[in-house]
């Protein structure tokens, strides 16, 4: 079983946790075919293997996801040691949790400010007034709408749009390399994010499949 997805980025061979064969850049030994733990020095891009960028490819994404976690999988692992046992269910873990990460924009571009050491604090509220009485507006008409399902959908479509330009913003700031503009546009988008929420709470109590 040779799986040579994973890549660290370096030719420098590990040694096997299990029979000290030296390797490069491959989840399982080629000797002895055992599970290996993963480099710290990976982020979420290099784990599902795709490049570091804003703009991702979800079906790319979703095959690279299920591929990975088809091999990593713990019920895979329930005749093996105790240690590849552990190291499964940590990689499957860790997997999920980039793959979670990376198909949601907002979660997205808060890591890739993280991977710059830069973070947004929650109750972070540096926007301009304006921005902040247009959310205030846009809660008032979600508060409004509690009953009606027309207005209900009608919201929820607008909101879609006006996070789905955000998310273009967001893709341009780190295109450029403007990390404070990302992290600006990116700000906004928690907001609205909030909305969606209250506004899928609505639709499932109204009982509006989409």
């Amino acid at each position: 079983m040779k799986v040579n997805i994973i890549s660290i980025g370096s030719d420098s061979p590990s040694k096997c946790w299990n029979c000290n064969f030296a390797y490069k850049s491959e989840l399982f030994c080629s000797q002895c075919k055992t599970l290996q733990e993963m480099p710290e020095n990976l982020n979420y891009f290099d784990i599902l293997g795709i490049k570091l960028n804003y703009n991702v490819n979800n079906q790319e994404l979703h095959e690279k996801y299920r591929q990975l976690q088809s091999m990593l999988h713990p019920d895979k692992f329930g005749n093996r040691k105790e240690k590849e046992k552990q190291i499964s269910e940590s990689l499957s873990s860790l997997l999920n949790k980039a793959y979670s990460t990376l198909t949601h924009p907002l979660k997205r571009g808060l890591y890739m400010l993280q991977l710059k050491g830069i973070s947004i604090p929650e109750g972070t509220t540096s926007v301009n007034p304006e921005f902040l009485m247009e959310i205030m507006e846009k809660n008032e008409e979600v508060e409004s709408a509690s009953n009606d399902k027309e207005e209900v959908i009608r919201l929820t479509q607008e909101n879609k749009m006006i996070l789905h330009k955000l998310s273009k913003k967001v893709a341009d700031a780190f295109s450029n390399n403007d990390t404070e503009q990302a992290k600006e546009v990116l700000m906004k988008m928690k907001y609205y994010s909030s909305i969606e929420s209250r506004l899928k709470a609505l639709k499932q109590n109204l009982g509006i499949v989409d």
